[in-house]
């Protein structure tokens, strides 16, 4: 099925993206139906734009977003996965080379490093897409959560690349949310 790509909100906020100085820090703030088609709209737009991609996914197994991205036109050989998901699952893993998979959600030391090592490897722009920060609490503390936040978000600015963290709107942490949206340049509601 593919989602919609061109719902008047998304558009308003890659507008708004496109708005921003370079190497921004975004927290897009959405309602769990939406979700999906934001995050591809908006990974899509990066992409045709020239960036190459870090897709952190604490909620869909990589065969899953492949899948997805490619039938919604993203160009998947511009992204690396991140996958928090599928080892815990028990998954059957065919390694392929623009994924990297992770024990859990939980294991935040090592999905920062992955990062980070992924980051020195790729030339020009580039942006790292968080999905999903709600996602994510669910299987961390959230004050550890906050501090490895706070992490990515200094290392992405110190090696100037932009970065997306996507939220459900209902479903944050007043506090949480405050002290994630306190580090980005920009929150965007659709």
């Amino acid at each position: 099925m593919m989602e919609n790509l061109s719902n008047p909100e998304s558009i308003d906020a890659l507008n708004e993206l496109d708005n921003l100085s370079d190497k921004w820090i975004v927290m897009v703030e959405t309602s769990a139906e939406k979700m999906v088609g934001n995050s591809l709209s908006i990974i899509k737009h990066l992409i045709d734009n020239g960036s190459v991609g870090i897709i952190l996914s604490a909620s869909r197994p990589y065969n899953n977003l492949l899948n997805l991205y490619e039938k919604n036109g993203i160009d998947t050989s511009k992204i690396l996965f991140i996958d928090c998901i599928s080892k815990s699952q028990k998954i059957d893993l065919a390694q392929q080379g623009n994924v990297i998979y992770h024990n859990a959600v939980s294991d935040l030391t090592n999905i920062s490093l992955s990062i980070r090592k992924t980051l020195d490897k790729i030339p020009g722009e580039k942006f790292v897409f968080i999905d999903s920060i709600t996602t994510m609490l669910i299987h961390n503390n959230p004050e550890i959560f906050t501090r490895f936040v706070h992490g990515m978000i200094t290392k992405l600015r110190l090696e100037g690349v932009s970065g997306f963290l996507i939220s459900i709107e209902e479903e944050s942490d007043n506090m949480i949310r405050s002290s994630i949206a306190e580090l980005c340049d920009k929150v965007i509601n659709i």
